[in-house]
């Protein structure tokens, strides 16, 4: 297949060698940072390539979602989909009508011990889910956007991933006190009836990324940085590595456009999550 990416920073370069490893055609690539707007018109939007990995800074995703839909591209688009709503809920209506896959790059989707965790929720084994916290705590100066729309992108799509559509975001506290919104703390109320609490910094040095569920019968623990989980008393190590992971994004992307396999989040989950963080940011006063 060929596909083109738009953004080719560390994230756009990932996904550009991962599809090449894979025998997919990645020759046309454009990187804003560099290059004019009419030379990625002419490259990526115009050309022959089927579909398009979305790479560029979250505040300038829409843009390319919109050209790439306009021109008929497929769309794998990095996470937070945008950084506000805007025209988002017409442009996914219309990939749509044109029967076009618009997949997120939540890559923690295809972790082990995730999918381990949703099947055990999904089939009752330890009874009804009643709450869950994550957290996601690293030092990360390199950072510019907030945190909520960085680390939050992740852990509120696998809440809604685990639980289902939020109805409420219930509290929430985010330290905004040199405007870069390091640290924040929030809860939310699901559809289903789980309260999910997040945990989200740019601060601690020790790095910490976990996820609790607390179901009626027994717990899950995901540890996603020792790729382990444990399911009660029991403790499994799951192997693999971040690195697999992406693959297995790349490759789930290309399987929605040619037989629609499901894995993954969709662009319309991925509006989901980002309304869940804009409510989350506006209730702590920070919009």
């Amino acid at each position: 297949m060929k596909i083109g990416i738009v953004g080719y920073g560390s994230i756009g370069q990932r996904h550009a060698n991962n599809l090449r490893g894979l025998g997919h055609d990645v020759s046309k690539v454009y990187d804003p940072a560099v290059e004019r707007a009419v030379a990625f018109e002419r490259l990526v939007y115009e050309s022959d390539v089927e579909a398009v990995v979305i790479a560029t800074p979250s505040p300038y995703h829409e843009g390319p979602l919109r050209a790439c839909i306009e021109h008929g591209k497929h769309v794998l688009i990095e996470k937070p989909i945008s950084t506000s709503v805007g025209m988002l809920p017409q442009l996914l209506d219309e990939a749509d009508k044109k029967n076009l896959v618009v997949m997120m790059g939540n890559n923690l989707r295809f972790h082990p011990a995730v999918q381990r965790a949703k099947i055990n929720i999904d089939s009752g084994a330890f009874g009804k889910p009643i709450w869950a916290q994550f957290t996601c705590a690293q030092k990360n100066v390199k950072y510019r956007d907030s945190v909520v729309l960085n680390w939050g992108a992740h852990e509120v799509d696998l809440a809604i991933h685990f639980f289902g559509p939020v109805s409420k975001v219930l509290c929430a506290n985010i330290d905004d006190s040199d405007l870069t919104e390091r640290i924040a703390d929030f809860v939310v109320l699901h559809d289903s009836g789980v309260r999910s609490s997040f945990h989200l910094d740019y601060i601690t040095e020790v790095e910490i990324r976990e996820a609790w569920i607390a179901c009626e019968h027994h717990n899950i623990g995901i540890d996603f940085l020792g790729r382990r989980i444990s399911m009660g008393k029991f403790v499994e190590g799951l192997g693999g590595s971040y690195d697999e992971d992406y693959i297995e994004e790349v490759k789930a992307f290309v399987d929605r456009i040619e037989s629609k396999v499901t894995l993954g989040a969709t662009g319309r989950q991925g509006l989901q999550t980002l309304k869940v963080l804009t409510d989350v940011r506006s209730e702590a006063g920070v919009l």
